[in-house]
């Protein structure tokens, strides 16, 4: 373990919150949809109520669902939602755009988070490798892993105008990703393959603590996998 970890534990909350997020932007959780119940999560997560509200609260503060009377939580139509200042992306001239602001925003924050990450976080990271080479074939639950991870790395930098960016970017992340599972399946097995690949490496150096190294390393990543797209969509 390095030596220089920060000790700083995730709250139960935060897990919850990940976990519908992400079932949200993977479309377990259709828009209009309805999210498990209260008592539902309070059970299965074995957890209070008031931390399943906490997790709610910040899904709800960030325009991903709403409370109607008589019929609980719903996923918003537009998942967009207030948090997304973004317009959505409707041409790849838009997506080539999207990765011109990846391309310069999250270097850096790989470089912080390499220096920021705590033991938690290196847990999460070691599993994030694990969980996305077990879903080879699922192609959108591997988006939804995808996704999660870049955004986690801008949670465990620290910097909320990070988190708020990349909050932002994700529909706009999961539209490149959608072309990629139009591709024929040895296209996009062999990317995802490469995706996998490239985000040991990434992982690692955050792990190690190595800030150079992470930063080059998500530059290589967000270039190839724009290359990726674009030469064969």
């Amino acid at each position: 373990m390095p030596s220089n970890v920060v000790f700083r534990r995730e709250k139960i909350s935060d897990q919850l919150y990940h976990d519908l997020l992400n079932g949200i932007l993977a479309g377990d959780f259709p828009p209009l949809s309805s999210l498990p119940t209260e008592t539902h999560l309070v059970s299965e997560y074995g957890i209070p109520r008031t931390t399943v509200r906490s997790a709610l609260a910040q899904l709800k503060d960030e325009g991903f669902i709403v409370s109607r009377q008589g019929s609980g939580t719903i996923v918003t139509e537009n998942i967009n939602g207030p948090t997304v200042p973004f317009t959505p992306d409707e041409s790849l001239a838009d997506l080539e755009k999207c990765y011109e602001c990846r391309i310069a925003l999250e270097p850096g924050i790989a470089e912080i988070a390499s220096q920021q990450r705590t033991k938690e976080d290196i847990d999460f990271l070691n599993n994030h490798t694990v969980t996305l080479a077990g879903l080879e074939g699922v192609a959108a639950k591997q988006s939804a892993e995808d996704a999660e991870f870049h955004l986690r790395l801008a949670e465990i930098s620290g910097n909320k105008y990070f988190i708020h960016i990349m909050r932002s970017l994700q529909p706009h992340i999961l539209f490149a990703m959608n072309i990629i599972k139009t591709l024929p399946d040895d296209m996009r097995r062999q990317h995802m393959r490469l995706t996998l690949g490239e985000h040991q490496i990434l992982v690692q150096a955050i792990i190690n603590g190595d800030g150079e190294l992470a930063r080059k390393s998500m530059y290589k990543h967000l270039c190839n996998s724009r290359r990726r797209i674009f030469d064969r969509s």
